[in-house]
């Protein structure tokens, strides 16, 4: 592939690379059930437990989003939230903080790849293409999602907790572009708004993992919309060439 039509594929972590739904699902059943399970006096079901503790999780989110939350406060609150609807009460903050502890420790042990993921970076590295990752979040928690996941990206892996930037902000993927040689940068992710918007606005392709089939007001010729896995090998194939 000549320089004038080097490609470079980033892709987003969580909900792009695997179901991290089910990874936190799994993590979080396994925090409730080693924490709170030996110390309740009326037992009550995990999964009872989590479809109230998933309420809480998107009630709290708008506020998280728009930062009148901090991560931690929006932590606790879904979990005491959760807590207090089954009448579990008097639950003292070292559990508490000791949950979100854990939860996370245990999310990289539930990862496993989408089936067809390691097809399509293997694919984009044969064709001569960069393979790299752009993602918020901790250092090492992304970190040890990745060896799970066992795919190979080289030293292209960009997390914003060890940058002065995160996404939404456009600031994350000029900062990619300026660190890697390449004509053109697309973005593969599943946010509209934390993903793709910026990454377009930035300059970039966008390949929005799509798979709930969510609808955007805004058209742009910039965005390439996949709903399913053979989608997105179509498209980054279509990219490629």
């Amino acid at each position: 592939m000549n320089a004038s039509n080097s490609k470079a594929f980033f892709f987003d972590l969580d909900n792009t690379l695997f179901d991290y739904e089910a990874s936190f699902k799994q993590a979080s059943l396994f925090a409730f059930k080693s924490i709170f399970h030996p110390v309740l006096k009326k037992p009550v079901k995990a999964e009872e437990w989590f479809a109230a503790y998933k309420i809480y999780c998107d009630l709290y989110w708008p506020a998280y989003e728009d930062k009148s939350l901090t991560r931690e406060e929006y932590q606790r609150n879904r979990l005491v939230s959760s807590l207090l609807s089954l009448n579990i009460q008097s639950v003292d903050i070292k559990r508490i903080d000791y949950f979100r502890k854990l939860c996370e420790e245990k999310i990289p042990s539930f990862v496993i790849p989408y089936p067809w993921i390691k097809e399509i970076i293997d694919l984009t590295q044969r064709q001569g293409c960069v393979a790299g990752i752009i993602s918020n979040g901790a250092s090492e928690l992304q970190r040890k999602k990745l060896s799970m996941l066992g795919l190979s990206f080289s030293d292209n892996i960009f997390i914003s907790s060890e940058l002065s930037c995160a996404k939404p902000s456009i600031e994350i993927f000029e900062y990619v572009k300026s660190r890697i040689q390449a004509a053109h940068f697309y973005y593969v992710g599943d946010s509209y708004s934390f993903d793709i918007h910026p990454a377009v606005k930035a300059g970039w392709t966008g390949i929005w993992w799509n798979p709930l089939k969510l609808t955007q007001a805004q058209t742009n010729t910039h965005i390439f919309n996949c709903n399913s896995a053979d989608d997105l090998r179509s498209v980054i194939r279509k990219c490629i060439e």
